[in-house]
């Protein structure tokens, strides 16, 4: 009797599993396969020598030429002078900066401060960053890190904070100096970084400030980042470098219905041409990349869990 039941369940169960198989044999005939991630063309040909494109809001990299290989930043390297001022030196920022003679002296582009001159560090930054002043940006070191050494070790430990491993800086302004290398996707991490930042956001935006010294006296400061003023629709930053070393360079952003790109292009004689190319590119991926992650998210479960059987459901699905 017992040898009975036992057959009836054996045969009970083999049933059981011959019918699971032909179902899921069949579910998985009729299950659709998951949606395919965007294959996108080669990024529009560039005359810079480097160049990198991430989003700004999910640090993707999206595109590059050459990313990873080591150039001079020339002025773009005040990206990470101002975000460090910013957040290390928020407490400073409505103290006077301090200006020394080591800050007056700098070659290339100045600023011109003056020791009889007083300036808020906050102002300072402004004046720095869209006249693009070397002496500024000293200034700026000295004020936040105590020395000048000393912001200059906060540069590298900010920026590997930050996940910019193959760069390393020597001074806060980017004049040329063989210990002061970046690499175009590192500085796109970096000003993605500190584009989060509201305060930085204000600085790079504006075409003209009117900056304020402490007597009341205010001077008109222009950008010299171009793009700004390009009618680039949406167009909000970031900085400009030149030096013979290092060719031109731009590091620019836009903003579209909250989607910020950033581009890094470096010693590129037609940087204002290929700044609006790379981020049309940038917009375009951007919004593939979030059409496709919304189509992984509406897949419905059972085909989820039948793709995932098969090995056929990407790993992005899976979180």
């Amino acid at each position: 009797m017992i040898i009975k039941i036992m057959k009836k369940l054996l045969a009970l169960v083999i049933l059981f599993i011959v019918c699971a198989g032909v179902a899921f044999g069949i579910l998985a005939l009729i299950t659709p396969e998951p949606p395919k991630k965007p294959q996108l063309p080669p990024p529009p040909a560039t005359g810079a020598v480097s160049a990198a494109l991430i989003d700004g809001n999910t640090g993707e990299m999206l595109a590059d030429k050459e990313g990873t290989l080591r150039v001079y930043p020339a002025s773009t390297t005040k990206i990470l002078t101002t975000i460090i001022a910013l957040e290390e030196g928020k407490d400073k920022l409505e103290q006077n900066a301090v200006i020394t003679d080591r800050a007056i002296k700098q070659d290339g582009t100045n600023l011109g401060i003056r020791k009889d001159m007083p300036i808020s560090l906050h102002q300072m930054l402004y004046g720095m960053m869209l006249i693009s002043g070397n002496d500024a940006a000293v200034a700026t070191a000295e004020t936040v890190g105590g020395s000048y050494d000393r912001f200059v070790e906060m540069m590298n430990e900010k920026a590997a904070s930050i996940g910019a491993h193959d760069s390393h800086f020597a001074n806060p302004n980017g004049l040329t100096d063989p210990n002061h290398y970046t690499t175009a996707e590192d500085m796109v991490k970096i000003a993605a970084y500190a584009m989060k930042n509201p305060d930085f956001r204000d600085i790079v935006k504006r075409k003209t400030y009117p900056m304020t010294y402490r007597n009341g006296i205010y001077r008109n400061v222009q950008n010299r980042n171009e793009f700004l003023s390009s009618g680039y629709e949406g167009a909000n930053g970031i900085k400009t470098g030149m030096t013979e070393a290092a060719g031109d360079c731009l590091v620019a952003s836009a903003e579209r219905n909250g989607k910020l790109i950033i581009v890094g292009l470096y010693n590129d004689p037609k940087r204002w041409q290929d700044v609006k190319t790379w981020l049309d590119y940038g917009f375009a991926a951007a919004r593939a990349e979030d059409e496709y992650r919304a189509a992984l998210a509406a897949e419905p479960g059972i085909y989820k869990f039948v793709n995932r059987v098969l090995g056929k459901e990407p790993k992005e699905s899976h979180a």
